[in-house]
């Protein structure tokens, strides 16, 4: 009689372990989880331009524009299927850094700067020439925090690519994305 309460008692744990399994694998089929970074790239887009940035902020870093159109155009390379062309892309963007400074953000208890903050603003204008309802003009801005003590141009290079990676995803997102 003991043995047979244990049969059961062993089948039911295998049993409900199995429903649990079959159960995870019907939700992970089933379920998709959305996230931010979700894209949604109209197959009639087969190729996009990007132009050279523009840098008409007041202060300037000579290597800024440069960079940010490279770092745009890596991230569309890498994250989509369509090519890069020097003109004429079904979509196109045309950037201009409007603005790059350093603002103070923290005092210490004894009234000495602790952080500041790069700031970088870029105003985007997306052609969209498959479909003209996608099209958009919009500034993007981010910034990134920095020690006070810190000289400035050692971390310069570095906070620039932080921020560029950024702002770079929120016009992927902008332009791709339909959350």
């Amino acid at each position: 009689m003991i043995v047979k309460t244990l049969d059961i008692n062993v089948n039911k744990k295998k049993l409900s372990f199995f429903a649990l399994i079959l159960f995870a694998l019907i939700c992970s089929n089933a379920c998709k989880i959305y996230r931010f970074s979700d894209a949604s790239i109209d197959p009639n887009l087969k190729t996009f331009t990007i132009n050279p940035t523009n840098n008409i902020a007041t202060f300037q870093n000579a290597s800024a524009a440069a960079d940010f159109t490279e770092k745009l155009k890596e991230k569309f390379i890498r994250e989509t299927r369509m090519v890069l062309t020097r003109q004429d892309g079904d979509i196109e963007y045309a950037c201009t850094i409007i603005e790059y400074n350093i603002e103070p953000i923290a005092l210490t208890n004894t009234q000495t700067l602790a952080q500041n903050r790069l700031n970088i603003s870029v105003k985007v204008e997306c052609i969209n020439h498959k479909d003209n309802k996608k099209s958009y003009t919009q500034n993007f801005r981010d910034g990134e925090n920095f020690s006070a003590q810190t000289a400035f141009n050692s971390l310069e290079s570095n906070l620039q690519n932080t921020i560029f990676d950024r702002i770079t995803q929120q016009i992927f997102n902008k332009s791709f994305s339909n959350w």
